[in-house]
């Protein structure tokens, strides 16, 4: 009955020392700060890039859609804004050819400089913290004016007569359309800007 009783004791003692390796096992794994710890510290500029890029492809969609519409209205072909646009590439054919891969080409440049734009304007309102929904519209209608300013009169001023000699965009879009277009597009940034904001998923730890 001895020798079973010291036996339990050395086993009881063998799980002792067991429990207290596991125990500092588990403190050591505790004190190693994780490689990529959530939420992530600091700014997170991926995200915000990344949902910028969608509101801004969501924002150009609006804009488009706008031109679609306006140009329906006026009885005018509702693809007349791709054509214009598409000057840049193929000159004074793109506003009569029916080439679908031309309206893709065209479409895709259009959402990509969208997305660009979004991603930029974005980062940089949530990067100042510029919250509040009526200051965010201001900006972005701001950020759309300013976007057509620079597009049309710094940029394809130049640029499209240099590529097929004449600045087809500028003499077929009227600036009232133009303006308002790009300005629907900032708008509409602005009005997202509330669905881009990170909140990072916590566990609601368990009430003792």
């Amino acid at each position: 009955m001895a020798a079973d009783h010291s036996e339990i004791e050395r086993e009881i003692a063998r799980h002792r020392e067991a429990i207290a390796a596991l125990e500092a096992q588990v403190a050591a794994t505790a004190a190693v700060v994780p490689q990529h710890p959530w939420p992530p510290p600091g700014f997170y500029l991926t995200f915000y890039v990344v949902v910028g890029a969608v509101l801004g492809i969501v924002g150009s969609l609006v804009s488009f859609l706008f031109n679609v519409f306006g140009s329906l209205m006026v009885d005018q072909d509702p693809y007349y804004i791709l054509r214009v646009y598409g000057t840049v590439f193929l000159g004074q054919e793109a506003l009569t050819t029916d080439n679908l891969n031309f309206f893709m080409l065209v479409a895709v440049v259009h959402f990509s400089v969208g997305a660009l734009a979004g991603s930029v304007f974005h980062v940089v309102v949530n990067w100042f913290g510029l919250s509040g929904a009526g200051r965010q519209i201001a900006l972005g209608a701001a950020y759309g004016l300013l976007m057509w300013i620079v597009n049309f009169y710094f940029v394809l001023t130049w640029l499209e007569p240099a590529l097929v000699g004449q600045a087809y965009v500028i003499e077929l879009i009227p600036a009232w359309v133009g303006a308002l277009t790009h300005i629907l597009y900032g708008v509409t940034l602005g009005l997202l800007q509330p669905l881009g904001h990170f909140a990072p998923y916590r566990v609601l730890e368990a009430e003792a």
